[in-house]
């Protein structure tokens, strides 16, 4: 015996407001662990200066920390110049 049609819409509503509820969680919980990795990634590791500068008193020296790597050697023109070719570039159309 099928069910009355009433019910069937009456369990459609019900599974229907489940998954808005199901849904509105899962996009709540995302955005709190957006912000909250937002938050803790727009504060600065502990040892390391933030690229903003504050304002400084009167005669006062900013802190200077020592780098710890090694700057980079400078640049240096290769030994052989690169090949160049006489043929002119090879383009090529969008279609399939």
């Amino acid at each position: 015996m099928p069910l009355p049609a009433d019910h069937a819409a009456r369990r459609r509503d019900e599974r229907l407001a489940q998954a808005r509820r199901l849904t509105l969680c899962v996009a709540g919980g995302a955005t709190a662990a957006s912000l909250a990795l937002g938050a803790a990634f727009a504060h600065a590791l502990p040892g390391h200066r933030a690229s903003t500068t504050t304002a400084q008193p009167a005669g006062a020296q900013p802190q200077r920390t020592q780098p710890t790597s090694m700057p980079a050697a400078p640049l240096q023109q290769p030994a052989q110049p690169p090949a160049t070719t006489a043929a002119p570039p090879q383009t090529t159309s969008g279609g399939s």
